[in-house]
């Protein structure tokens, strides 16, 4: 394999200066940036790049040691009020095509996941993320829905929206057809929220996805296919092919004639100009009968009769290059978009923000993504030393986010900085202990 780009930190700046020859892509003004000012637009990317957990007049203090060279608190925000948030998109794009060779599953899938993670910003009652609770709490929460590489550990596309209008599927229908342009088979891995008809056969449909979804085994909660209800319990490998109807009268006459027939409800269908809130809308891109296939992977997760004693995986890999013991190992894949949140969120500092416009929420949220590929591209370039200990051992994420903050705001990108660097990270070790279970205790502030 091909090594990484040489120099992470050289990298990191090429990409700064090649943004800032050409800001005025990403500004509000065509005026923005044309003056002679104490904050140049490097320094201003740069600083929102490198922002932490510190208060903002702490984090200018770390920037720029020099009195001489530090700005108010209000002169930084006049200044970062002229960029659009997108500029920090556009990094983290450059950083997620920055591996000359990508790890692939079988030397052909890339396998990415979608998952979403929501963040809670400083109450602004002028947001429009303002979010109502069932307990009547009002707070500000956007929600991210992210495009996830797994087997690279770099975010590949986000898609921001307010946590009281979230819909999942539809960002992730978005970033799987832009995936799809890219003319590179992949593998896409998603949780129970994603499973739906028009979703699966969305999925058909575009010529380079595979896709490994999990979805409902019983009836409870919400329900499953009626199909997947039935299945016996022991695990089994079926395909099935379902027919989806969007009309309402065809359902009605041949649902009991046709043993496989369901009804998709969509607004296009209702012809009430007042709808109840309780109507059920679901989006149905295709014809209005429709033969929908795929396989159904029934798994054993827990022992006989414990809780979530099942788990069904809806797919269109192969069954034969990959069988019920493989699929559990690739659907296990998926927990790293997981816990990439959890060290974006709390490792890099990823749930502190320094105001409460949403346009600067935006702008911290993509810089702070833009940084976890960043780290996560230096990390790989790491050798981490094979030892005869019990457990294997690797990078200590959250460490390595302080190392790489401390190497990036000196400025030096020179070769032998990005080789401290390296060295560093290597000094903080963490052991990889697989099995392990921790219970997630989850509330809408959390």
């Amino acid at each position: 394999m091909k090594s990484l780009h040489s120099n992470i930190l050289k990298l990191m700046d090429q990409i700064i200066n090649q943004f800032a020859a050409n800001i005025h892509k990403f500004t509000f003004s065509d005026q923005a940036f044309t003056r002679c000012r104490k904050l140049n637009v490097i320094d201003l990317i740069k600083v929102i790049l490198n922002m932490g957990v510190g208060s903002l007049n702490n984090e200018l203090l770390n920037a720029f040691p020099n009195v001489n060279y530090r700005m108010t608190a209000s002169a930084f925000e006049q200044q970062k009020a002229k960029l659009k948030p997108e500029c920090f998109k556009a990094i983290m794009d450059k950083l997620s095509h920055a591996r000359s060779e990508l790890k692939l599953l079988d030397s052909q899938y890339l396998v990415v996941a979608i998952d979403g993670s929501d963040f809670n910003q400083p109450f602004n009652p002028e947001s429009e993320n303002i979010f109502k609770d069932k307990d009547g709490r009002i707070y500000c929460q956007v929600h991210v829905n992210a495009l996830y590489d797994v087997l690279n550990k770099l975010y590949l596309n986000l898609i921001y929206q307010p946590r009281q209008q979230m819909n999942e599927r539809e960002a992730a229908l978005t970033m799987l057809k832009d995936l799809n342009k890219q003319e590179q088979d992949f593998l896409v891995l998603m949780d129970r929220g994603y499973s739906s008809f028009n979703l699966i056969e969305n999925c058909n449909r575009l010529k380079h996805c595979h896709y490994v979804i999990r979805t409902k085994a019983s009836k409870g909660n919400g329900g499953a296919i009626k199909e997947i209800a039935a299945m016996p319990d022991h695990e089994c490998d079926i395909d099935l092919s379902c027919q989806v109807t969007s009309l309402h009268r065809y359902y009605i006459t041949h649902k009991d004639t046709e043993k496989f027939l369901h009804l998709v409800l969509h607004k296009k269908r209702h012809y009430k100009t007042v709808r109840s809130k309780n109507t059920q809308d679901a989006r149905w891109d295709f014809e209005d009968l429709c033969s929908v296939k795929f396989r159904v992977c029934k798994l054993r997760i827990n022992p006989p009769g414990a809780d979530n004693e099942w788990e069904v995986l809806v797919t269109n890999l192969d069954c034969k290059q990959f069988p019920l013991e493989r699929m559990k190992e690739i659907y296990h894949l998926r927990w790293g978009i997981e816990t990439s949140f959890r060290d974006l969120k709390y490792d890099l500092g990823g749930v502190q923000f320094h105001s409460k416009k949403d346009q600067f929420i935006y702008m911290e949220l993509y810089a702070h993504f833009a940084m976890y590929n960043a780290v996560s591209l230096s990390i790989a370039a790491c050798s981490v030393p094979k030892t005869k200990r019990k457990y294997k051992y690797q990078i200590d994420f959250k460490m390595a986010c302080c190392v790489w903050r401390q190497h990036f705001c000196s400025n030096d990108n020179s070769k032998n900085n990005f080789i401290d660097l390296l060295t560093n990270l290597v000094f903080y070790l963490t052991p990889i202990r697989p099995g392990r279970k921790d219970k997630r205790n989850l509330n809408a502030l959390s």
